[in-house]
């Protein structure tokens, strides 16, 4: 089978030689997922017009890599015309079963409970699916997160034609924020996009990919996974028996706030509500 001239060139480029078949496969909505195989080995690849994009994806799975089970990266290829990813192939099923979940919640506190810095941010800039995030160190965290996460995300709303009521009600909170954000919450290592879709498990292990990874609060990987619905109780379960924690729900909708600007930015109006809702949510709040 003829591949696509970008892949055979990440191949040659990463010694890896064999009759391929490509089998396209589901992978997110950024970049174009596929299995690798020869009927002896097997890889998942992703390609992407940006090879930075890639190369980003690629440095948050080796910096997780330490703590979590994460697909192994292979190979990084980047060229001109695009990049492409080459990772081990993991034949990942969702979380079934309060084991399952309490093994995915006590792994995630053993990345947060990491010591870091005390610098928010500290990582590479990246993205957060197509969208480029700015992890500019700061010591403060409220500027961390007005400056580098909602600030850029809002502007690019308002040029892409969000409401005015939502543009106004959203200004108000990052002006604001301090109501919500503690200025020196613990600084964890994060995932940095972890909805429910970026975990799962092989074999009973969890298994965490796709990550957006910088420093800062610990809240910020736990608010995501409840941004499309709660994850079940024995998560906690877990997490709490590695790391004791109060759960801080009061900030949770203002790091929501990022993921459904983003959310507007990358797939339109649907979702102006959501930024909209959430805001007014938060300013209501006493």
């Amino acid at each position: 089978m003829k591949l696509p001239v970008l892949l055979q060139q990440g191949l040659n480029e990463a010694g890896l030689e064999g009759n391929w078949t490509l089998m396209p496969m589901a992978g997110g909505d950024t970049a174009r997922s596929a299995m690798l195989e020869d009927g002896e080995s097997r890889y998942f690849v992703k390609q992407h017009r940006n090879p930075l994009l890639l190369e980003a994806e690629a440095l948050g799975l080796e910096t997780l890599a330490p703590t979590l089970r994460v697909p192994r990266v292979v190979h990084c290829h980047s060229a001109p015309e695009g990049g492409v990813l080459i990772l081990e192939y993991l034949d990942i099923a969702p979380l079934t079963g309060s084991s399952q979940w309490m093994a995915a919640g006590s792994a995630l506190a053993c990345l947060h409970r990491t010591e870091c810095p005390a610098l928010y941010g500290n990582h590479p800039d990246n993205f957060i699916g197509g969208s480029a995030q700015s992890n500019t160190s700061h010591s403060d965290w409220v500027a961390f997160f007005a400056n580098e996460r909602l600030l850029p995300q809002w502007q690019r709303a308002r040029q892409r034609g969000l409401p005015t009521t939502a543009v106004e009600r959203t200004g108000q909170v990052i002006d604001q924020l301090h109501r919500w954000l503690p200025s020196r919450p613990p600084c964890a290592r994060l995932h940095g996009d972890l909805w429910q879709g970026n975990l799962g498990q092989v074999n009973g292990e969890p298994v965490f990919y796709d990550p957006a990874c910088y420093h800062g609060d610990p809240q910020v990987d736990l608010a995501m996974l409840n941004l499309f619905g709660g994850v079940p109780a024995a998560f906690f379960q877990g997490y709490q028996s590695e790391l004791p924690t109060v759960l801080q729900y009061r900030a949770w909708p203002v790091y929501d706030l990022y993921h459904w600007l983003n959310h507007y930015n990358l797939f339109g109006g649907q979702y102006a509500r959501a930024v909209d809702d959430t805001a007014r949510r938060l300013l209501a709040a006493r």
